[in-house]
């Protein structure tokens, strides 16, 4: 009888190269092939680089949240990863793109109406993270214009805070402001990626009072903005 070993059991992002790649096999075939050729265009025509580890872990639930620079950001924090299948709560009008909305249904994402009050959305990204899914979701809730100041919404910490999902923080450098969708796509960007270590919010447990979704709100956008470099050069 030939030697079965069991599967390599994963908790917390892949250390191995077997780890990674038992990780990688859960990808549908169609998956990886996409995955791949996102890999190549955020490389070669984004110039997209990861710096530092990605903490996303390879099991369970999680909430990867970012900012948002650009159209091409879920793109960036595929190509940092490469190991866990990401679906992102999205604006509606991504799923409408022809080629784009291939791409949302291939990943399930779950599209979003922009006025925030969604709330089949967001009993279906509740039952995604029960189920042990991932799911990222941008915390400002849309693209900002340069030198605008757009604070973050309350969404993460809620979804957090009921699942008891962790909430993984992601910082996006080097991209270009683009006013519509297709821009930020096809722009040329020298985008950076950072993922920090899982945000701790026990101090908060499971209750969603109001006074506890800000507080840990705070919190969250803090560790996303404590992963930004020091000078622009440091991108």
């Amino acid at each position: 009888m030939p030697d079965r070993s069991p599967p390599t059991r994963i908790s917390g992002p892949p250390q191995t190269r077997a780890e990674y790649l038992a990780a990688r096999h859960r990808y549908t075939l169609k998956l990886r092939a996409v995955e791949q050729f996102n890999r190549i265009v955020c490389r070669l025509w984004h110039r997209c680089r990861r710096i530092g580890p990605c903490t996303i872990p390879a099991d369970g639930p999680v909430i990867i949240t970012a900012n948002h620079t650009c159209s091409a950001d879920p793109m960036m924090i595929y190509a940092g990863c490469g190991y866990r299948h990401i679906s992102f709560m999205i604006a509606r009008e991504f799923a409408n793109l022809p080629i784009g909305g291939w791409f949302v249904r291939l990943i399930d994402c779950i599209p979003v109406r922009r006025d925030g009050r969604d709330a089949s959305a967001t009993k279906q990204a509740i039952r995604r993270l029960r189920d042990g899914h991932a799911m990222a979701i941008f915390i400002q809730g849309r693209i900002p214009r340069p030198d605008e100041h757009v604070e973050p919404k309350d969404g993460v910490a809620l979804l957090a805070l009921r699942t008891g999902a962790p909430v993984i923080p992601v910082h996006l450098s080097g991209n270009k402001y683009r006013e519509s969708i297709l821009g930020g796509l096809i722009a040329r960007h020298r985008s950076r990626v950072r993922y920090g270590p899982p945000v701790d919010l026990s101090a908060f447990g499971s209750d969603t009072c109001r006074e506890n979704v800000v507080a840990a709100t705070a919190r969250i956008w803090q560790a996303i903005q404590s992963l930004a470099p020091d000078q622009p050069s440091d991108n």
